[in-house]
């Protein structure tokens, strides 16, 4: 962001530089349960974006699309093991924005701290978090993903 001072007001005008339209998302997803596939889904099907389950793609198949959106589902406070493996294997991406998403049935803990660390070690920049409270066994229907959804649109939108 640029920003300048004008002595005539005295304030500090801040103004963005330039906004960037994301043409070409996708998802990437784990899950043990299902619920993470439910929730990617819902993404990928709403967006009309496609979706890739991480334990079967390969992870340069990342290097096609302008942003990437990645789920895991919470184990232990923590992001899947399989997550973190398979973001061990993508390859360097300076600056390409990611957006970090996961379920879990407790709580999130550390989940999003250590997904963010471990992507920026591979160029990515978090640019959302979001997140869905999920119960093995419930049958899910698309509004019950709406506000998630909702944040992803606007931040895709922007």
């Amino acid at each position: 962001m640029n920003s300048f001072y004008t002595r005539q007001h005295r304030r500090l005008y801040i103004r963005p530089v330039f906004r960037v339209k994301f043409m070409n998302p996708c998802v990437f997803y784990f899950s043990r349960t299902g619920n993470t596939q439910t929730f990617a889904e819902a993404i990928a099907e709403e967006l009309q974006i496609p979706i890739y389950d991480m334990t079967t793609v390969d992870p340069t198949i990342v290097n096609e699309y302008d942003i990437v959106l990645l789920g895991t589902p919470v184990n232990g406070f923590h992001p899947a093991p399989e997550t973190l493996d398979f973001i061990s294997h993508l390859p360097q991406n300076p600056g390409k924005p990611i957006i970090l998403f996961c379920s879990y049935g407790l709580w999130i803990g550390r989940t999003f701290s250590k997904l963010a660390s471990e992507v920026k070690k591979k160029g990515f920049q978090p640019i959302l978090r979001v997140k869905k409270k999920m119960q093995r066994g419930r049958q899910w229907t698309p509004q019950d993903f709406a506000d998630p959804i909702d944040e992803i649109r606007r931040v895709l939108a922007n």
